[in-house]
């Protein structure tokens, strides 16, 4: 107990050593910033001024009000961490620092909105709270963190959800790299004095860059850009699990795209017919195109043993050329024969003739607001859509079929309900997000479904985690092992309606420009969404984010976009590693024993309870 009460008062005073230097090192707050990153650095311990003084109007006796008791917090928490049963009383201490974290923020913006009173103060870019007041954010959460692993039952209560744990601790230790790379790479803009103030300048560079990547989040056109461009990956990083759960190793995404963007492209430009028919012809195509060229390296391997790595990555080379074939020339010369092709639009470039309107998956704007007024179609389906599930107590398939058959009805009566009028800013309608982000959606619900509620998808597990056994207790393992990969191309080849017929990019068209390589991106949402739904799309709407957040670091402080794909990279290598977490964070057989000794210990608490 003693020894246990030891390591966590250790542990407490570590993390406040280090709360301190940053509140002595970095910036409390910034009221003002200047476009390039140079701004004016409030701390109590002194301040950094380009011009000299504080700008008129701009108070920093707030900083007193909130520094005061904040030392007193992290005292009486250094305190109470070597008194009796600590975990409680950390527990109690973490939420306060919560509480001062808000009170700080509140302040902060009540000074800043006493100087700028209407005018137009962007959040996270012109004005913000430094590393400092983050920092004790930061060390409340630790806090939180130490008082449940320290609990009875903390560990392996982290073990159980490991399945979040890994990711979040390899996305900080990521953070934390991408900070010192940043911090080596990049001059910190403005000139310092002392050496206190050069490290608040390059603290506050690494803040600002990390507030500018993650600014999609406060800024509505951010927002919409950053789940445009997780809805590729949405459906690449779903393929790629699926595969994963399946115990096999999908590589091919980009070729199954490439495969799914090609008959999507032939039925939206060729096939005539009202857009009931067209348009659902068009998304079938792309995911049977996908899932039929993702069967062949499954085929290949259920017949003749031959690796999916290698065959996906040929089959991928093969797909590119393909493509190219299609859509760069009309007309090929063939052992003195002209050979002619109807694909490609007349030109330069390569592309395809534009997409027929009757196949094009509607802009957001035309789903959310057609016709300039506010559509309850959408909402009404999906409050419909989930009561129609949750309230029926019948079998999976029944709750299913009436969950879709009441998401249509509210579709359809929605529509018919007058809206308010709704005006979008230019900002907003720019963003070409569309309905290819509602199918992303629906694709997660499938993958869940059919993963962990159905017969097939517990053969599918059972074959990824013990392939053998599996075949002993009846699966038929080959026929298993192209389903999988057909799955796993179909949502692959989805994700080519994004791009074509949802006008992704910029048109309604096939185009050389289709950036297939999202088919590689989706290994990195697969391992950092653990393989889950809901997890691949939390990853890949992060990936969405700093993709986006990656541009405004660029304009605003020169940084290349580049640091992303680091950021990236470096999330996918402590993954690897497990986050370098003890081995019972990646081991399951670890894991089961930390269970085991958690429940031993429970029954013992019973058997000694009178």
């Amino acid at each position: 107990m003693w020894k246990d009460r030891k390591r966590l008062g250790i542990l407490v005073a570590l993390g406040g050593g280090v709360l301190l230097l940053l509140w002595y090192l970095a910036p409390w707050a910034v009221p003002h910033r200047l476009f390039g990153g140079e701004g004016v650095l409030l701390s109590p311990f002194g301040h950094h001024l380009p011009q000299g003084t504080l700008p008129p109007g701009y108070g920093d006796g707030w900083l007193w009000g909130v520094f005061y008791p904040s030392l007193a917090w992290l005292a009486f928490t250094l305190v109470l961490a070597w008194t009796p049963k600590p975990a409680r009383k950390l527990f109690l201490m973490g939420i306060l620092g919560l509480g001062l974290f808000l009170l700080t923020y509140l302040l902060f913006q009540a000074s800043v909105a006493q100087v700028n009173a209407g005018a137009e103060r962007p959040i996270l870019r012109r004005y913000s709270l430094g590393l400092g007041s983050y920092a004790t954010l930061a060390y409340s959460l630790y806090l939180l963190l130490l008082a449940r692993l320290f609990s009875p039952g903390g560990v392996a209560f982290l073990v159980r959800r490991r399945g979040v744990v890994v990711p979040l601790f390899s996305l900080l230790l990521a953070s934390l790299l991408g900070g010192v790379i940043v911090a080596v790479m990049k001059r910190a803009p403005g000139e310092a004095e002392t050496l206190r103030e050069a490290w608040m300048l390059k603290l506050d560079l690494i803040t600002y860059t990390y507030q500018l990547l993650y600014s999609p989040l406060v800024n509505p056109s951010g927002f919409l850009q950053s789940l445009l461009l997780a809805t590729p990956l949405i459906f690449t990083g779903l393929a790629v699990a699926l595969g994963f759960r399946g115990g096999l190793f999908n590589i091919g995404a980009p070729g199954q795209l490439i495969l799914g963007a090609i008959a999507a492209m032939l039925v939206g430009v060729y096939l005539p017919g009202p857009r009931w028919l067209v348009l659902p012809l068009a998304i079938l195509a792309a995911g049977l195109a996908g899932g039929l060229w993702g069967a062949l390296p499954g085929w290949l391997k259920a017949r003749f043993g031959a690796h999916e790595v290698i065959n996906t990555i040929m089959l991928n080379y093969i797909a590119a050329s393909l493509f190219l074939f299609l859509i760069s020339s009309n007309e090929y010369k063939f052992f003195g024969n002209t050979l002619y092709l109807p694909f490609k639009y007349p030109g330069y470039e390569a592309r395809s003739y534009e997409i027929r309107p009757e196949a094009r998956i509607p802009h957001w704007t035309e789903l959310l607001a057609p016709g300039g007024e506010l559509s309850f179609a959408l909402p009404l389906a999906l409050l419909l859509g989930f009561l129609g599930y949750f309230l029926t107590r019948k079998s999976l398939g029944h709750r299913v079929l009436l969950g879709l058959l009441a998401g249509v009805v509210g579709y359809l009566v929605g529509g018919l309900l007058p809206g308010p009028a709704v005006n979008f800013g230019p900002d907003l309608t720019s963003v070409r997000l569309n309905g290819a982000f509602l199918l992303a959606l629906l694709a997660l619900l499938f993958f869940h479904f059919y993963v962990f509620r159905t017969v097939g998808g517990y053969e599918l597990r059972a074959m990824g985690l013990a392939p053998k056994a599996a075949e002993y207790g009846g699966v038929l393992a080959g026929r298993k092992m192209v389903l999988i990969m057909f799955l796993a191309g179909a949502l692959a080849g989805l994700a080519a309606t994004h791009y074509v017929l949802g006008g992704g990019i910029d048109e309604y068209r096939l185009k050389q420009s289709l950036p297939y390589s999202v088919g590689f991106d989706g290994i990195a949402v697969a391992l950092m969404g653990q393989n889950t739904p809901l997890g691949v799309g939390l990853a890949a709407w992060l990936f969405g984010i700093l993709l986006t957040g990656g541009l405004q670091v660029n304009l605003q402080l020169g940084i290349s976009r580049e640091l992303v794909a680091v950021l990236q990279a470096l999330i996918v290598l402590f993954i690897a590693a497990g986050g370098f977490l003890p081995r019972y964070f990646t081991d399951p057989l670890r894991a089961a024993e930390v269970e085991l000794r958690e429940e031993s210990r429970k029954r013992e608490e019973r058997e000694e309870t009178p």
